[in-house]
């Protein structure tokens, strides 16, 4: 249901119905691929269906994530102001930016050596994907803080050549938790990256809920895109027609 929330807020941002967003949201128990992967590819299905994870795809590009109570992962869905939306490299720049701000103010040295993905001491701890559309940006972010990284070894198929390239044999070489690397916990980080993007991109944040629309818009995606097996678990795309009367 998450993925339908932000792609909601998203096309009724765009409409001028729903203001600029930025949402923490959290999974228990899952792993959510991007739009151009096939889930059997991607995922050991026999460990999924064991610890029972939830498999979702996502409407944007980019790998596989691994998502619990232990990640932090949030949405930043906005007008392009910035005029990045025909230009990924300057919108991720524009993205990934104030992470390394928010780290820093928490007097952490964080890098960004690859397009979307942030390491702290050479562990990747952050990676990211977006939607972009002419007016406007959805960047989503998964930063590993308490995160299981037994579980995400094994739920998660990587390629040996793709950790090869960074060096290390396993998966659980290459990423980190933030507070096992930091000390620095949830509610720390959360303050932080509010601050980092409020005055990278010059926001003032205020705490609000869903309106009623965007439940409304939210659940009809649900139920007509994300939920759907032939989504989830293929490489057709679905064109969801949205009624007039729920965008008004």
């Amino acid at each position: 249901m998450s993925l339908a929330v932000e792609e909601a807020i998203f096309r009724l941002m765009l409409l001028g119905k729903s203001p600029p967003t930025f949402w923490f949201w959290r999974h228990r128990n899952a792993v959510i691929i991007g739009k151009f992967q096939i889930a059997e590819e991607e995922i050991n299905m026999e460990i999924a269906n064991q610890y029972n994870v939830q498999i979702a795809k996502r409407d944007t590009g980019g790998g596989a994530v691994y998502q619990d109570l232990g990640n932090l992962i949030y949405s930043v869905i906005v007008p392009d102001y910035h005029g990045v939306s025909n230009d990924v490299v300057k919108m991720y720049e524009l993205m990934i930016n104030p992470v390394l701000l928010a780290f820093k103010k928490l007097g952490v040295k964080a890098e960004s050596p690859g397009l979307n993905d942030v390491e702290i001491g050479g562990r990747k701890v952050l990676g990211s994907a977006a939607g972009l559309r002419e007016g406007g940006v959805l960047f989503h972010a998964t930063m590993l803080i308490r995160s299981n990284l037994e579980m995400l070894a094994k739920v998660l198929k990587v390629p040996r050549t793709k950790l090869q390239d960074k060096g290390v044999t396993q998966v659980s070489h290459r990423v980190g938790n933030v507070y096992d690397l930091t000390g620095r916990d949830m509610d720390e980080v959360k303050r932080a990256l509010l601050d980092g993007y409020s005055e990278y991109l010059n926001f003032e944040f205020y705490r609000d809920e869903l309106t009623e629309r965007e439940y409304r818009l939210a659940e009809y995606l649900y139920n007509n895109k994300y939920n759907r097996p032939e989504w989830v678990f293929s490489r057709e795309f679905i064109r969801v027609e949205i009624p007039n009367e729920l965008l008004e």
